[in-house]
């Protein structure tokens, strides 16, 4: 039958003072076995460590009849701290702090005796601290726990004394019981740290916004935590028991045996990217990391799964490559339509000194686009804005330039392209058409029509009470601009009659009917 801790402390008293006796040494008195007994029952419900140390000293004290007694231990810092005390001065203490003759963690120590303190190896400080105290003779017992010192206690005499065989042995014994009573406390306190981290941990896991699971070698799940009920849409008791293929794509089948593969070698996978399926059978993508999962022998049995969704950044990308790619397409057409102005107005322009101010104006229209745009993130803009900036040539004339039409919504590109034509229409006004002279106007309206099912956008320029036109000699950089390349960029058509009384300009392009919306004066 097994012994309780407290019959096993009277076993050991028993066996220190037989053998006491069989030495021929002085006898331990009686009361001994009994000591043992109360102090094991002592530290078998000793609460914290102050319970310890005040049964160590009364045993201390009922079987070493000493006259002060200790008790230090190391600190954090590996000093040897007094923790507890009978029969010293708080001087006697601070000044005995951090003496000792042990390393923390030290194996196999024995106790070290001094039989008078004048007569010691000590250094005259020690003995003076020790004399001014009135002690005289000291023992020095090691306390271990876990196989080395962590600490001692002390067994003071204030006259001279030879400490027996039979004394160091029931010191020791004291000294076992302590050290039993201390590894107990430290294991209770380790797995104390261990439990509050395991549930600190667990707290984390079932709290964290990533999906945290765990699955076994087959791909069994075995746990899930509130982060992949939130991403997958499987509450646990839905999930736990399957397989983890529930999760993925079937395409995406082939990806399982290769990390189930790596895991049992060991390695951890990093943000794999991949695609999973939620309940309702949305797609996702997630950042995935797998670690293996060892039992307590150090076998990996299975792995834990971190997923992190990904989908709003894999989105964003996705748009911010569309931005690039569409940024790319109209910067090189930008530059292929500035090209062209320049190039036609060079070879339209007989001197060069005339061609500057021609391609700054031109250039500036075409800048003066890119800005409503820009400002509309490149999704299109209004023809009354477009025709507003175009304009701005006519500042001077003010009430005689009249616009009118539906409010009309247009793409980018025939942004661009009608806002270069009604600049050179604009331009071409200013300096020889109706706005030239006092009493000529400029009225510009449009309309929606319906043809065969489709809407088409009409634009009319008429110029009126101006000076009389002359159709041109030869076709211009404008017309030419106008009537071909606008009718090609814009789908429909264009054409400029120099009537006598004035220059007008139809153009048409197809525009989608839910652009068009109500009527502007």
């Amino acid at each position: 039958m097994a012994l309780s801790a407290t019959a096993k402390g009277a076993r050991e008293c028993m066996w220190v003072a037989e053998t006491a006796h069989l030495e021929g040494e002085t006898m331990l008195p009686a009361s001994a076995a009994r000591v043992f007994f109360r102090l094991t029952d002592r530290l078998f419900r000793a609460c914290d460590e102050k319970q310890v140390y005040e049964a160590a000293l009364d045993a201390i004290f009922d079987t070493l009849n000493c006259d002060r007694a200790s008790i230090l231990m190391f600190d954090a810092q590996g000093e040897m701290r007094f923790v507890a005390s009978r029969g010293l001065s708080e001087t006697y203490r601070e000044a005995a702090t951090g003496h000792t003759q042990w390393r923390t963690g030290e194996p196999q120590p024995e106790p070290q005796t001094i039989t008078d303190i004048d007569d010691a190896l000590e250094s005259a400080e020690v003995k003076a601290i020790n004399r001014d105290e009135g002690i005289c003779a000291l023992a020095f017992v090691p306390l271990v726990a876990y196989g080395g010192v962590v600490g001692k206690f002390m067994v003071y005499h204030n006259a001279p004394h030879q400490f027996s065989r039979a004394e160091l042995d029931v010191a020791r014994a004291i000294a076992h019981q302590v050290g039993f009573s201390l590894e107990r406390d430290i294991a209770r306190g380790l797995r104390g740290r261990v439990e509050q981290a395991s549930q600190l941990l667990g707290s984390i896991v079932e709290n964290s916004n990533d999906a945290i699971i765990s699955k076994d070698l087959g791909g069994i799940i075995n746990s899930w935590n509130k982060g992949a009920e939130r991403l997958f849409g499987y509450a646990p008791i839905e999930i736990i028991g399957r397989s983890v293929l529930t999760l993925i794509p079937p395409e995406l089948h082939h990806e399982e045996p290769g990390i189930i593969e790596r895991v049992r070698r060991g390695d951890r996978i990093e943000h794999f990217e991949t695609e999973r399926v939620r309940k309702d059978g949305e797609r996702i993508h997630i950042s995935l990391t797998v670690s293996p999962v060892k039992d307590a022998r150090g076998v990996i049995v299975g792995a834990s799964k971190i997923a992190r969704d990904i989908t709003e950044r894999k989105r964003a990308d996705e748009q911010r490559q569309l931005l690039i790619n569409e940024l790319n397409h109209r910067v090189k057409n930008t530059l292929a339509t500035v090209q062209s102005l320049v190039m036609q107005t060079l070879r339209n322009t007989e001197r060069s000194g005339e061609a500057r101010p021609l391609i700054d104006a031109r250039l500036t229209a075409l800048a003066r686009a890119h800005d409503l745009l820009t400002a509309e993130n490149w999704e299109g803009a209004y023809l009354r804005e477009v025709v507003e900036r175009a304009l701005m040539a006519f500042a001077a004339a003010g009430s005689r330039v009249e616009v009118g039409g539906p409010v009309v919504r247009l793409t980018p590109k025939q942004a661009l392209a009608l806002s270069i034509a009604l600049h050179e229409l604009a331009t071409n006004a200013a300096k020889y058409g109706a706005p030239s002279g006092d009493k000529g106007r400029v009225k510009l309206t449009w309309e929606a029509r319906d043809a065969g099912g489709a809407e088409m956008l009409h634009l009319h320029w008429c110029e009126s009470g101006g000076p009389p036109v002359s159709p041109p000699t030869r076709v211009g950089f404008g017309s030419r601009l106008i009537e071909r390349n606008l009718a090609y960029e814009l789908g429909g058509g264009a054409h400029i009659a120099f009537l006598p009384e004035g220059v007008e300009a139809n153009i048409s392009t197809p525009i989608e009917r839910r652009f068009v919306y109500q009527w502007e004066g």
